[in-house]
């Protein structure tokens, strides 16, 4: 079933187009991953003579809004009746025309192009302030829906390398015809095919249920699986399902064919593993980090790299086995043939992952400060572990098995092989589920909450938090809802004043109810010293952030938490 010449040019060039296609439907510009509020109109804090009739959010980039995503809230908490949609980078909020005087929040859950959800808030008064407010409850995407959707993503991946990867290998690395060897290998490839149908069946409901801070339940929901099936998400499945479904008839077909016929099955085989690869790239951070034309083939070729060398490494302990119709020969062959490629595909798998990490990353300091960092540098400790493992069977075993026959006194060789085969495919599925996981995490930067020291009585409140070496204390006064007088002192380890390079940015927001973050000016009252009006306009607990940037490249944050009732 070896395909001929042509028949790989053919499938070669379907990889080739698919790249020409994915680069057409991804945007060609370069984009901020998650997407940023710019602006709104009302102005976050404005005080308005009178009621808007809508409010509108404009954003860096493209973002869905879905039914509740955005809401406005009065002081006590209550969600008023309102209507919101999304026009590109604008989202249009219509407001109730009876507004009473008093604060208003707008909280909106909005989708940018890499899927994740992004959330935030902003406050405007209508007449006076209001002085009354309650505690909303929290309302997130629940753990168990979280840690469902990221298992979802790990199987999904690894059924789909696992099977392309082992189609790859027996059209491609098997040196013999070995039938039962073949038809084993395929049947494998079924398998893991339907986990990873199964898979992306699961998230079809549970994407959208975690992008609108749902839990288990929204799995059940009508309107989940609704707009699952309308994502980008969906046609990503279909892709791989229809391109999963090609290969594999392909490569069934072809067993017994005719010399010809094998050849065109052949080639539609790799059409449909081109496909079914190629069709990752459709969603994911991919889509928010430019410039397309270098991020998403460098995608698509980390994908096909890592799928050849799972789904070889799969099969070898299958071909090596005293049970399989390869002879010896035959399988030294394949075993050097794999090990030839393996090489190849190291180099190809490690500039392809460094390129996608350049551009999502972008900076040291999210390796460590991110969960997306925190993922990449598991993954690449264990790819580290399997490339030693691997680098031992390539340059020990592999040459003492070329000429070893399995029933001579080399057969101990053999036996080695196989074992640490096992466990390189093993390491590498860890890589794979470290994958999954990768891809539901953010790259931005979020600092740790350090612990806040307030004043639990009545009147101002005083907290303190770290900052870099030094530390940042911050007053707010009266302390209770509403409108809020903060003064900010920065001083160093040795208490004295830190002079930053620019003004610091002051954010604020509302955890508990996904409001924030809301940006305020800090104005400078002497050196090292800054005031800023805050209006904490709901009792919970309010998290108060000072980016400062001390130097060139030095930017830490003070991270405060301000209870007010």
């Amino acid at each position: 079933m070896a395909p001929g010449g042509w028949a790989r040019r053919l499938g070669a060039a379907a990889l080739a187009t698919l790249f020409g296609l994915l680069a057409a439907v991804v945007p060609a510009a370069p984009a901020a991953a998650h997407a940023v509020l710019l602006g709104s109109d009302p102005v976050d804090g404005a005080v308005l003579a009178s009621a808007p009739s809508e409010v509108t959010l404009t954003f860096n980039e493209p973002v869905m809004v879905r039914p509740d995503g955005v809401r406005l809230l009065d002081a006590a908490g209550a969600e008023l009746s309102t209507d919101s949609r999304s026009v590109d980078t604008t989202v249009v909020l219509t407001v109730p025309p009876d507004l009473v005087d008093g604060t208003y929040i707008v909280a909106f859950r909005v989708v940018s192009a890499d899927s994740h959800p992004i959330s935030g808030g902003f406050s405007f008064v209508v007449g006076t302030p209001s002085s009354a407010a309650v505690v909303v409850p929290e309302s997130r995407p629940s753990s168990a829906l979280n840690l469902l959707r990221q298992a979802a993503e790990a199987v999904a991946y690894l059924g789909l390398l696992v099977s392309a990867g082992l189609l790859v290998f027996l059209l491609v690395l098997l040196r013999a015809e070995a039938p039962v060897l073949r038809r084993r290998l395929l049947r494998l490839a079924g398998w893991s095919a339907g986990l990873t149908v199964l898979a992306r069946l699961v998230l079809v409901p549970a994407v959208p249920a975690w992008q609108d801070g749902r839990g288990l339940t929204g799995l059940i929901d009508g309107a989940q699986w609704l707009t699952g099936l309308r994502s980008e998400e969906a046609l990503s499945s279909v892709l791989v399902v229809l391109g999963l479904s090609a290969g594999l008839w392909a490569c069934w077909s072809a067993v017994g064919g005719r010399s010809a016929r094998r050849a065109a099955l052949s080639a539609l085989a790799f059409a449909g593993i081109a496909l079914a690869w190629g069709a990752v790239a459709l969603v994911g951070h991919t889509r928010t980090y430019g410039p397309a034309w270098l991020v998403v083939p460098a995608d698509v070729l980390h994908v096909t790299t890592a799928g050849v060398w799972l789904g070889g490494l799969v099969a070898l302990p299958w071909a090596l086995s005293r049970s399989a119709d390869l002879g010896a020969d035959a399988a030294a062959r394949t075993v050097s043939a794999f090990s030839r490629t393996a090489a190849v595909l190291v180099g190809l798998l490690a500039a392809a992952g460094l390129l996608l990490a350049w551009r999502i990353l972008r900076s040291w300091e999210a390796l460590w400060a991110t969960s997306y960092g925190v993922a990449l540098l598991t993954k690449v400790g264990l790819t580290l572990v399997v490339l030693v493992v691997a680098a031992h069977n390539r340059f020990r075993l592999v040459p003492r098995v070329r000429t070893a026959d399995r029933d001579d006194n080399s057969a101990q060789a053999w036996r080695l092989l196989r074992r640490t085969v096992r466990v390189e495919a093993a390491l590498l599925v860890g890589v794979v589920v470290a994958t999954g996981f990768l891809v539901t995490q953010s790259p931005v930067v979020r600092e740790a909450a350090p612990r806040p020291t307030a004043d639990a009585g009545g009147g101002p409140i005083v907290v303190e938090a770290p900052l870099g070496p030094g530390r940042a204390v911050a007053r707010f006064t009266p302390g209770e809802v509403g409108v809020n007088s903060m003064e900010l002192e920065l001083v160093d380890a040795a208490g004295q004043p830190v002079v930053p390079v620019a003004d610091p940015k002051l954010t604020i927001l509302l955890p508990a109810m996904d409001i924030g973050p809301l940006e305020r000016s800090l104005a400078p009252t002497g050196p090292g010293r800054y005031e800023a009006v805050v209006d904490l306009p709901l009792a919970g607990a309010w998290v108060v952030q000072a980016n400062v940037r001390t130097s060139k490249y030095d930017s830490p944050t003070a991270r405060f938490t301000v209870e007010v009732r």
